[in-house]
């Protein structure tokens, strides 16, 4: 199923995102053809599969989620639900390997491609999409070729001039979708959307809009005078709300191991879901890399917080400065931007809209910080004098 544009003339720059449809589940169905059709779910547990009693649900089949059945929810239910649910243990290494495979497969359809995480990935295509082929044509070749390639692997991609919006997209109908919204129809798109679709907006800013400013919508958000977003989210989150909610945000696609970056990480003693607790965290990070970034004289412009959660799935969030940056200060300034487009609450477990994806979530066992963008002091300072140089030739 697709939304096919109607507009002749594209616009702005052609955006995949590319979202492999209920990855664990569907791995475990190559590995094992007699699950296709039946309802089953990927546990996250220690326990061995056969013997699994406790735990939480990874992910699980479409055929489990008519059940209601869903991502992040505790066993106990799942099986209250869902009585003759079939139990798998997760098995990270092997859809690690089936990832790499298929981020092969979708790096060689892209200009530029960002791996998001083990089953999402961003890609530019903007010279790729010519007189010769159709933006949803070449969305079919992709989707073919993986579902060809992996043994049965569907996705659901979505198209537009921006990530944020491709995002979107590709969530707006799953399994095996393909939603292609053109600039002109971004804003007949977003308006009736709720503001939880926004990938970023975590429950505690949902909670804010939709309960003390009664903004619900996407449209509604995008009508709401910016300064009124800044005023309650402070002016980097309250300013990002608003662009991506007019389609105008501008974040572009970065083939991540391309640069050069310094990180570190550690696993919580307690997995949660409290903010606190994994600031905590993360400020203990913050000098431990600090101190490797001066010991290496490096300067830096973007800051990413990499969250692991209990399925092992990484989320990241990142944010840029404009010039670069050396201090301790200039991390930890960002650090609740970032936090704040993460979804962390655990009430979303309880969330009566168990259909929207953006409903549910797991706990966090790993926090990481990195730093990236980087250049070496003396680089920088070179940098600055042909520029002062050059000046002086203008009058």
């Amino acid at each position: 199923m697709f939304i096919k544009h109607n507009v002749k003339t594209w616009t702005g720059k052609v955006i995949f995102h590319v979202d492999i449809n209920s990855f664990y589940s569907s791995c475990e169905e190559i590995r094992n053809k007699s699950l296709k059709g039946k309802r089953h779910a990927v546990i996250m547990t220690n326990q061995t599969s056969g013997t699994i009693t406790k735990g939480v649900v990874a992910t699980c089949s479409y055929e489990a989620k008519k059940f209601g059945v869903r991502s992040g929810m505790p066993l106990y239910k799942a099986v209250e639900l869902c009585p003759d649910l079939i139990l798998l243990k997760v098995d990270k290494s092997y859809y690690t390997q089936i990832s790499e495979r298929i981020m092969k497969i979708i790096a060689d359809f892209a200009d530029i491609f960002e791996q998001a995480s083990i089953d999402e990935a961003y890609m530019d295509c903007t010279n790729k999409i010519n007189s010769s082929i159709s933006i949803e044509e070449y969305a079919q070749q992709i989707k073919k070729t993986i579902k060809t390639k992996s043994g049965g692997l569907l996705t659901s991609i979505g198209v537009s001039t921006s990530k944020s919006i491709a995002k979107i997209a590709s969530d707006f109908q799953k399994p095996d979708g393909l939603t292609i919204i053109s600039n002109e129809e971004i804003p007949e798109f977003l308006d009736p959307l709720e503001v939880e679709r926004v990938s970023g907006i975590g429950t505690k800013t949902q909670k804010i809009l939709k309960e003390k400013m009664k903004i619900k919508t996407i449209g509604q958000l995008a009508q709401t005078d910016v300064q009124i977003l800044i005023e309650n989210f402070g002016k980097k989150i309250g300013t990002w709300m608003w662009r991506v909610s007019r389609g105008e945000d501008s974040e572009q696609v970065i083939p991540r191991e391309d640069h050069i970056s310094l990180s570190n990480e550690t696993t919580l003693n307690t997995f949660t879901h409290n903010r606190e607790e994994i600031k905590k965290c993360l400020n203990e990070l913050v000098d431990e890399l600090h101190k490797r970034i001066t010991m290496n004289k490096y300067q830096f412009r973007t800051i990413a917080i990499k969250l692991m959660r209990t399925d092992f799935r990484i989320e990241t969030r990142e944010t840029s400065y404009t010039n670069y940056q050396k201090s301790r200060k200039s991390i930890e300034f960002v650090m609740d931007f970032l936090l704040d487009r993460f979804i962390l609450e655990d009430e979303v477990l309880n969330s009566p809209d168990l259909n929207n994806s953006n409903n549910r979530t797991l706990p966090v066992r790993k926090v990481g910080l990195k730093v990236s963008n980087l250049i070496r002091d003396q680089e920088f300072k070179d940098i600055q004098a042909r520029q002062k140089t050059l000046l002086d030739y203008i009058d």
